[in-house]
């Protein structure tokens, strides 16, 4: 609508523009008489060939009205719906399976085992060895030292002090006391006594073995004729050493019955008057003065001698025994346990946890957005463009020309030729071009009803159309122009 109503306003534009070029184009070349009377208008000369005519004139007048007009309103709109969803669920299953277990199955057995042990045999080896010792060598060397040196003064203070006097009393206590009268007793005792005696003892002999050596020798054998040797060898003998007399002295107990006289004590507990001297202190206060010292230090430099002691390395050798033990071998056998371990196979089942998977479809509301489109009524002001329609009055100059005219009584642009003039010509053809664009727009053309509705005046169909450029002969008075 907006489109084609911008395109109306447009053309009405162009075709009154064009019809007052058309009119202007004139400059007094054309004779108006046919197109005042066509148009209902008075024509007034004067000396020099101009006169005024009346001219219908069309001018665009733009008219403002309220049009109600609808407009798109999009709006967001949520809405629920269910939608299916499949969901994984973990379930836990147990299988029974089988499985191998070796078990060990223990045996003690008894072997022979021959061992071998080291016998210790002892040795003294003397040796040289060297060693080191470190020598310590004296040196005197001498350096400054600050020495703190006593500097004493002496002063004096008063003190009071108390002084403790003693002070000597004596008085009677009783006091019992207990002492020990001795009474003689006889008792018998029986009392160990004894005598030395002389006796012979016989000590057996140590045992012990020794090896003996048996020296070869040679034997003839008289089938052979030969002389054979047989090596020594040594045998174990055992010894005895010879028995011993020994005399020694023996001490014989033996047991009497004596009588003893001897001193007892009993206690006995007597009381009586004793003088008793008690001491007790008396503090007195006194005075004196004192004389003390003071001592300040006073920093000397002193240079004083010492010695320092430096060790000094030297080899020196000695002799040492030691004692060393050599181990001979000796083969023994004995019987030892053998534990043999042998397994055995053996078929368990156990439970064994797997997991399956199971697709389980479930409804779930789900909330959706769409754009819903509505048409919102809303009032406007347009402006209308309407075609006005006024007499106004025109000057038309007539020059003298050289007759040469168009067959619709307009004359050329150039007076005085044979031919229309290069003016004419460009007016003409600017007129042409205009024309078919109010053609397009013309009420002959189909929008009559929109300026005025002149499709039915003659003038629309007279010969004049054929033989002008844009009309604008008779044509004036009708909606061509």
């Amino acid at each position: 609508m907006k489109v084609v109503r911008s395109l109306l306003a447009a053309a009405t534009v162009v075709a009154v523009l064009s019809a007052s070029f058309s009119w202007a184009q004139c400059c007094g070349g054309a004779s108006y008489s046919a197109v005042g009377a066509a148009a209902g208008g008075s024509a007034a000369g004067d000396a020099n060939g101009s006169y005024t005519v009346m001219r219908t004139q069309r001018r665009i007048v733009w008219e403002k009205q309220e049009v109600t007009r609808t407009r798109n309103v999009w709006s967001t709109v949520s809405e629920e719906k269910q939608v299916p969803v499949t969901r994984t669920i973990r379930e836990t299953a147990y299988r029974t399976q089988e499985y191998t277990v070796r078990r060990p199955v223990r045996e003690t057995t008894y072997k022979t085992v021959n061992y071998t042990v080291r016998r210790p045999v002892r040795e003294t080896i003397t040796e040289q060895v060297n060693y080191t010792v470190r020598v310590p060598v004296q040196e005197m060397q001498t350096k400054t030292i600050n020495v703190r040196k006593p500097v004493r003064e002496m002063q004096s203070r008063e003190v009071t002090y108390n002084v403790r006097r003693r002070v000597t009393e004596t008085q009677m206590r009783n006091v019992s006391k207990t002492i020990r009268v001795p009474y003689t007793e006889t008792k018998t005792v029986m009392v160990r006594g004894g005598h030395w005696e002389t006796r012979q003892e016989v000590i057996p002999g140590r045992s012990y073995s020794k090896l003996v050596w048996h020296r070869g020798s040679f034997s003839f054998d008289p089938c052979t004729g030969c002389r054979t040797h047989c090596c020594g060898h040594f045998d174990r003998v055992c010894c005895q050493t010879p028995d011993r007399t020994v005399c020694r002295k023996v001490w014989v107990p033996t047991c009497e019955e004596r009588q003893v006289t001897c001193t007892k004590y009993r206690c006995e507990t007597v009381c009586e008057q004793v003088p008793v001297c008690v001491c007790r202190w008396v503090c007195e206060p006194c005075t004196k003065t004192v004389n003390y010292c003071v001592t300040k230090w006073v920093c000397e430099p002193k240079t004083i001698n010492y010695c320092v002691t430096r060790w000094v390395c030297e080899n020196r050798t000695k002799d040492v025994s030691r004692c060393v033990t050599r181990w001979v071998c000796e083969t023994c056998s004995k019987q030892v346990p053998v534990c043999t371990t042998r397994w055995e196979c053996e078929t368990r089942t156990c439970q064994v946890p797997y997991t399956v998977c199971r697709q389980v479809t479930e409804m779930k509301t789900v909330t959706c957005c769409k754009r819903v489109c509505s048409q919102v009524p809303y009032t406007c002001t347009v402006c209308v463009p309407r075609c006005v329609e006024e007499q106004v009055p025109v000057t038309v100059c007539c020059a003298p020309c050289c007759g040469d005219c168009d067959p619709c009584g307009n004359v050329c642009g150039d007076p005085c030729c044979g031919r229309p003039g290069i003016g004419a010509r460009v007016a003409g053809r600017v007129r042409g071009l205009l024309s078919r664009v109010r053609g397009l727009f013309s009420c002959c053309g189909g929008f009559g009803g929109g300026f005025g509705g002149c499709c039915g005046d003659a003038g629309c169909g007279n010969g004049c159309d054929a033989g002008c450029d844009a009309g604008a002969g008779a044509n004036a008075g009708c909606g061509c122009n």
